[in-house]
């Protein structure tokens, strides 16, 4: 979603798991190596195209610093700040979330 700030992930190809998935977009997207912890929450969200189940985990960088590889910009942010910057629309519960136990 060109011009959104949006949580780092991807589709999961066939054979991988939602873990793989993230682990490998990151590398790719971030290239970091991290360790996925446990599931956060997941979101629906259906548009024109097609009905997408995002999978929200916690995850820990072990090796390098995160930098956009794909001419992406990248981002750290309080909780609290993430209300208002403008995001994709699946990501919306979440951030209410998040901001809610930062506040």
């Amino acid at each position: 979603m060109g011009g959104l700030w949006e949580f780092p992930g991807g589709a999961v190809e066939a054979g991988e798991s939602p873990p793989d998935a993230l682990r490998r977009e990151l590398l790719e997207e971030l290239g970091v190596d991290i360790v996925v912890e446990a599931p956060i929450t997941f979101a629906f969200h259906r548009d024109q195209q097609r009905d997408v189940v995002l999978l929200f985990y916690g995850a820990r960088i072990t090796r390098g610093e995160p930098a956009g590889r794909q001419g992406q910009e990248v981002g750290w942010f309080a909780p609290t700040e993430l209300p208002n910057l403008a995001t994709p629309p699946a990501d919306a519960q979440l951030i209410a979330r998040l901001a809610k136990q930062q506040a």
